[in-house]
């Protein structure tokens, strides 16, 4: 799906909230944005009793988010022993070090990378040829001298904050999730956000974006002012009441009445 920049719209690893403080790579002759002293970002499960399937983390000047996809119905054959959950974690944590690697990879091409990594961890144990093996969205961001660079495959979103007047950019991508093909990561979108009024940056899971996208009870500048003034955890909140007041998903038909909901948000200064 191409960008979207939205105006005001209609009223709008998985641990509960994990703030980290991660800094920027340094560059004598280019200088990084330098991160604000947190990125915070919060996570709730859907279903009571099952795994979250979404994974956000935060290294040295990048953070990644995964949202797994959740086999349908549940207990679906994937012919993986792990699980969703597992593979979301796994891919997670194996991109996010590849994105911070020295020297550094493009993240298309670490993301193909991670994506064999992974595969080769479990191909001798599960059936990675099943049409229901695991897979996961995949978004990222990375400072880098020229702006920080993102990466969106599938419905995930990366929504950039350039302050009051000016709309948001919001990215996300018609892709299927990533499963054990590496090829997958070439159809990525990727690009860099210029550094000039960039505040802040964030990653929605589509659990948390559900109150624009799909409930219209926010629009994008409105979550990005939640973001900011009252942390990923209130927008979370703010989602579960929105479901919790259509519980037979009459208002807004749904195959999930409760969603897994992560957002991760990365204040920026110059």
């Amino acid at each position: 799906m191409p960008a979207r920049s939205d105006g005001p719209g209609a009223a709008p690893p998985a641990a509960a909230a994990s703030p980290a403080s991660p800094s920027a790579p340094a560059s004598p002759a280019s200088p990084s944005p330098v991160i604000s002293a947190q990125v915070v970002l919060a996570t709730e499960a859907g279903t009571p009793g099952w795994p979250n399937e979404d994974f956000a983390a935060v290294g040295p000047g990048a953070a990644v988010l995964l949202d797994g996809a959740t086999t349908i119905p549940r207990g679906t054959d994937t012919g993986c022993q792990h699980g969703v959950a597992w593979y979301a974690a796994a891919l997670g944590a194996t991109y996010l070090a590849a994105i911070t690697a020295t020297p550094p990879v493009p993240l298309g091409s670490a993301l193909a990378e991670s994506i064999a990594d992974v595969r080769a961890r479990h191909e001798a144990t599960c059936d990675l040829t099943s049409p229901a093996t695991p897979a996961a969205t995949v978004t990222a961001l990375r400072a880098e001298p020229g702006g920080v660079a993102y990466l969106a495959l599938s419905d995930s979103t990366v929504a950039a904050d350039y302050g009051p007047g000016l709309p948001p950019v919001i990215i996300t991508d018609p892709h299927r999730a990533a499963g054990a093909d590496p090829g997958v990561a070439a159809r990525a979108r990727t690009g860099i956000l210029p550094l000039d009024g960039l505040r802040a940056v964030a990653l929605l899971s589509d659990g948390a974006a559900r109150i624009t996208d799909k409930f219209g009870l926010l629009g994008w500048p409105a979550v990005l002012e939640i973001l900011r003034t009252a942390g990923p955890a209130e927008l979370i909140s703010q989602v579960r009441q929105a479901e919790a007041s259509d519980p037979d998903a009459e208002r807004w038909p749904r195959i999930k009445l409760k969603d897994d909901a992560t957002a991760l948000w990365w204040p920026l200064t110059d």
